[in-house]
């Protein structure tokens, strides 16, 4: 039995505001409160959202607690008649979006197969047949030949210290123990870009975009915000960086594990 998930429900975590700084420890508390919350709701449910029709299936990263994909959907820049690669597709947002709303195909990967599945078969419902969707840690499952005019990923950018160990598979989706994911996502994206492609990071608001300036830059990306905002609700801000490849850069192109969804 499928439970129907309101938008109000879907956007009921969003209304509390950071009235003080709060420490690494106690954001990583809350964030794990909210990992913890999203699993006690009846699965699986259903969202009709941006025109479509979607389902959410247990274990895949919930985003009835996690609210960027709105955000982002929200703001996407146009990705008409582009080929597009979206890394962490979780349930397929949004992806499903992008392929019916101009790209010319999509290529959604997703370390969980659980989310492979959840969004397979959320583009079959909404008879969406210019999307690939690849169980794949990060670009492993992707060939190397292929190229993408587009190249996003809502990463988990709240970043732990270096040796966190993740207690369940959906903490992937919000945690990166010292951008060790970030960095190897940078090291392999260029080689997947076409001429006068794209990298589209979402990136909340902080002092840790200074690391991803670093970072973007160490890697031969220049670095640009592209867009910023927050829902009606408040909490986070939100924001879009574009990336692009200085020319003369060189890419590793080298494979490292692992990725999944941001929120």
């Amino acid at each position: 039995m499928e439970n129907l998930l309101s938008e109000p429900a879907i956007r009921f975590c969003a209304s509390a505001k950071r009235s003080t700084p709060m420490s690494i420890e106690s954001e990583i508390d809350q964030v794990k409160q909210r990992l913890a919350d999203s699993q006690n709701q009846t699965y699986p449910y259903l969202m009709h959202v941006f025109g479509l029709d979607l389902v959410v299936h247990e274990g895949v990263f919930p985003p009835s607690h996690f609210f960027s994909w709105r955000w982002s959907v929200e703001n996407f820049p146009s990705v008409r008649g582009q080929r597009v690669l979206e890394i962490g597709c979780g349930m397929g947002l949004p992806s499903i979006y992008l392929a019916k709303n101009g790209a010319a195909v999509v290529v959604a990967v997703d370390i969980d197969p659980r989310a492979v599945t959840n969004t397979q078969e959320n583009a079959e419902r909404n008879r969406i047949d210019n999307i690939v969707v690849l169980q794949s840690d990060m670009f492993s499952a992707v060939e190397p030949s292929q190229k993408f005019d587009t190249i996003y990923w809502n990463f988990p950018d709240f970043c732990v210290p270096e040796g966190y160990e993740y207690a369940n598979d959906l903490e992937r989706g919000v945690f990166d123990p010292g951008y060790a994911m970030l960095r190897s996502f940078l090291k392999q994206a260029s080689a997947h870009l076409a001429e006068d492609g794209r990298v589209l990071l979402e990136f909340a608001e902080g002092d840790r975009v200074t690391t991803l300036s670093e970072l973007a830059n160490a890697n031969g990306y220049a670095i640009e915000l592209i867009a910023r905002g927050s829902l009606p609700e408040g909490g986070r801000v939100y924001q879009f960086y574009e990336l692009k490849t200085a020319i003369g850069s060189v890419s590793t192109g080298t494979s490292q594990p692992a990725q999944n969804r941001g929120g």
